[in-house]
């Protein structure tokens, strides 16, 4: 028998987590197929169609028990903030993100990062030149336990003018952390965008970080887009966070995923 991704424990009655909530979906009124579509390069931000969806319906099937889906998931995770993130999602209503809610926003930012990236996988097997990152059991079972993000996580807050065409973006990248023996640790620097909510993410194997003795990665944007990119996580960069900040344009999503082209490597 297999075990929960989550919690570890044997998966008995696995069940289908609803990653992108259902709310987003009845706050969009999404109607029809949506087209998923992948880049073919991280330097680049043009994509490809990959496959359909009905309704923004993404799941992950048999990986999560139901515990772990329905009380911390759903009735710890979830329902405290849907009357915060709908309305910024839907509609980019101005909100005051309080110091207990930052937190909670990045913990559930993580949180989605890992399980999108493990339910496309599992829809959507090879169909992507560019994979996401794959978060360890232990980066897992710290999520689970701890409730928060695992150590080393790093998490930005922003808006991202979505015109309602594109109601779910999502944009990994590799981000390597030098370290002190040579040997190379690889995080991962994800940019997802909820409706008008925006959301980045630095990931690593905070295990495998501390035995090679890795640096800290950024822990701020670069000055240009500063302004319009506060972090949420570990530490709040401002106790009551008024939402939204400068919007990024709709045709400027490279800009965002890149950090003003601060992350391009030189071969890039």
């Amino acid at each position: 028998m297999s075990s929960c991704i989550l919690c570890g424990l044997p998966l008995a009655d696995p069940s289908r987590e609803h990653v992108i909530p259902q709310w987003a979906r009845r706050e969009f009124d999404i109607q029809g197929k949506v087209t998923v579509a992948a880049r073919e390069d991280e330097a680049r931000a043009d994509r490809r169609p990959v496959g359909a969806m009905q309704h923004l319906n993404i799941t992950l099937d048999d990986a999560i028990c139901e515990d772990c889906n329905t009380v911390w998931l759903n009735r710890e995770l979830e329902r405290p903030l849907q009357p915060v993130l709908a309305p910024m999602a839907g509609r980019a209503r101005p909100t005051v993100l309080s110091p207990a809610l930052q937190p909670l926003i990045a913990t559930w930012a993580v949180k989605t990062v890992f399980l999108f990236e493990l339910a496309i996988r599992q829809k959507y097997p090879g169909k992507r030149e560019v994979p996401g990152y794959l978060a360890t059991p232990q980066e897992l079972a710290w999520l689970r336990q701890h409730k928060e993000p695992p150590p080393r996580t790093l998490a930005w807050l922003g808006c991202w003018d979505c015109r309602r065409e594109t109601p779910f973006m999502y944009a990994p990248s590799t981000a390597p952390l030098p370290t002190r023996d040579g040997i190379p640790v690889a995080g991962h620097f994800t940019t997802f965008a909820l409706g008008y909510v925006a959301f980045q993410v630095f990931t690593v194997d905070f295990i495998a970080a501390e035995q090679h003795r890795a640096a800290s990665w950024n822990t701020d944007a670069p000055a240009s887009i500063r302004p319009a990119l506060p972090r949420i996580w570990p530490e709040p960069q401002t106790p009551e966070l008024a939402w939204p900040p400068p919007a990024f344009p709709n045709d400027q999503w490279a800009r965002l995923v890149t950090w003003d082209g601060a992350l391009r490597r030189p071969t890039d």
